[in-house]
């Protein structure tokens, strides 16, 4: 059987924020958020948890929200979690003093990433070191269990996908780009399969 990985977008945040905030602010908000759990309710999709059963090994961010969905995954299963499957850091954009609602820090975030993907930017040197070493990390539990689904987060999922196909494996299937709980699945493309962009 061919070796699986499955990257998984934690479930939503039970952090609410309303209101204005500047710089300062939107740290304090990084923070918070980082330290809460899931959403009161909140529930991984049906075909999702099926899929976690299946699984030699469930894996996850040492971060609250995504330690929670991996129970919610796999309830009763040893889950290891790991600070390599931890979000990257996201520094506030430069707006001065400004005061404004998160939809704009977080619309100035994807801004300035998305003009770092135009001029073909790579990841900045730490995040790269730390993608590479949860790769190598999953690669070596895929290798003793052969298959791994790993819990993780938006923009560290999207490096570490990068770090896993630098390293031979191949992407087949991406559910849900970014949503919560929406799915990432590569193979090891030393061993069979085809490149797919879906």
């Amino acid at each position: 059987m061919t070796a699986r990985i499955i990257l998984v977008r934690h479930g939503r945040s039970g952090h609410v924020h309303s209101g204005w905030i500047d710089a300062a602010g939107f740290q304090r908000w990084r923070d918070a958020y980082d330290a809460a759990g899931l959403a009161p309710g909140e529930a991984p999709p049906p075909a999702l948890r099926v899929l976690a059963m299946q699984v030699g090994a469930v894996v996850a961010s040492d971060l609250p929200r995504a330690r929670a969905s991996a129970e919610l995954l796999a309830p009763g299963a040893a889950i290891a979690t790991s600070p390599l499957l931890r979000e990257l850091e996201q520094p506030a954009p430069s707006l001065g003093n400004a005061r404004v609602p998160l939809a704009v820090w977080a619309l100035a975030i994807g801004l300035r990433k998305a003009h770092g993907a135009l001029r073909a930017e790579a990841p900045p040197a730490a995040a790269q070191r730390q993608a590479g070493d949860a790769a190598e990390w999953l690669i070596g539990l895929a290798a003793q269990r052969g298959s791994v689904l790993a819990v993780t987060h938006a923009w560290l999922r999207e490096v570490l996908a990068r770090a896993l196909v630098d390293r031979g494996w191949r992407r087949l299937h991406a559910s849900g780009r970014y949503a919560h709980w929406s799915a990432w699945t590569l193979i090891d493309g030393r061993q069979s399969g085809s490149w797919s962009s879906s």
